[in-house]
């Protein structure tokens, strides 16, 4: 099972990259949508937390930038009728922390937003895994999935985002404050 990849970008595609190793071997990586949005170029140098998929003879490989995104990932598939290819949708169109916070919250309408997920999809996908990811870690005192979502609307990456949130002042109250705090942080590099 490969569980990890690093080399460089060979070719991109619609859904993902194929990446070349040290032993010369190219490997086709699916990836979420927001992580192939970066700049996945012939020549890049990256590395994947890899999720082995084999079905019916086939191995594909799901590829994340964070290894707890990967974790989400095979979680999403214990729900009853989601697949590798709705919880790749699931995470292309919903940051983890938002898509953790609306599995919580049981947000049907935020979870049946996602291209191919239904209500009954959304709503198996929350009676499923809500008490799994009552515990998921999260770092402490960030702020809740609505501003992680807004500012991933805004065009910021994922990687930012969770390192700004945590540097929001505690006296930031409501989403306007909040949002207003983390947009001035960005804006600083």
């Amino acid at each position: 099972m490969i569980a990890y990849l690093e080399g460089e970008v060979i070719s991109a595609a619609a859904n993902g990259v194929v990446v070349k190793t040290v032993s010369g071997v190219g490997y086709l990586v699916l990836l979420p949508a927001p992580l192939l949005a970066q700049g996945m170029t012939p020549g890049r140098r990256v590395e994947f937390h890899v999720s082995t998929q084999v079905r019916e003879g086939e191995m594909t490989l799901y590829g994340f930038a964070e290894p707890d995104h990967r974790r989400l990932f095979e979680l999403l598939q214990k729900a009853s009728g989601v697949g590798p290819k709705a919880a790749l949708g699931l995470l292309s169109a919903l940051s983890p922390s938002v898509l953790i916070d609306a599995i919580r919250r049981e947000d049907l309408a935020r979870l049946s937003s996602v291209p191919g997920i239904g209500k009954k999809t959304a709503s198996r996908i929350c009676l499923d895994l809500k008490d799994r990811l009552k515990d998921w870690d999260s770092p402490a005192g960030v702020p809740g999935g609505d501003l992680a979502s807004a500012l991933t609307n805004l065009g910021y990456h994922e990687k930012d985002i969770y390192s700004v949130l945590s540097r929001i002042p505690a006296e930031a109250e409501g989403f306007s404050d909040q949002l207003r705090h983390a947009l001035r942080l960005l804006s600083k590099g």
